[in-house]
């Protein structure tokens, strides 16, 4: 019944997490040939999780508006379970996915994508010129 629910209302944020797996898991070698600068995984990681969490809320509220969701479950969809997302990937990537490692600076940067995301949306929605469009 739950999965009646879920795949057809956030097929979208599924795939998003299927990319964001592949991407944590997949062997570093894959990516030899991409340009890279100092620290840009870590921008990397905050776009990544802002993806997330921008399609989550995009997805939660198409999928529930019009029905009244406490905001409590709004922020553990789509805030609490995107960071630990992030942390349970973190933890995983040295036990199963050698030569990966664990970062805290990766997971606080998954934490500020998640949270840059949730923020830009709460002004937009309290933005009147954007809402009367």
């Amino acid at each position: 019944m739950i999965m009646k629910f879920i795949i057809p209302n956030f097929w979208k944020s599924i795939v998003v997490i299927g990319c964001i797996l592949y991407l944590s898991f997949a062997p570093p070698s894959e990516f030899k040939d991409i340009p890279t600068f100092e620290n840009e995984d870590k921008l990397v990681h905050i776009l990544m999780y802002f993806g997330l969490a921008l399609i989550l809320i995009l997805d939660f509220n198409s999928a529930l508006k019009k029905q009244s969701v406490k905001f409590i479950i709004f922020v553990l969809v789509c805030i609490i379970f995107p960071a630990i997302l992030g942390g349970l990937i973190e933890i995983v990537q040295p036990l199963l996915f050698f030569p990966r490692t664990a970062s805290w600076i990766d997971w606080f940067a998954d934490i500020a994508g998640v949270l840059v995301a949730w923020g830009g949306m709460y002004l937009m929605k309290k933005t009147p010129e954007l809402n009367s469009k």
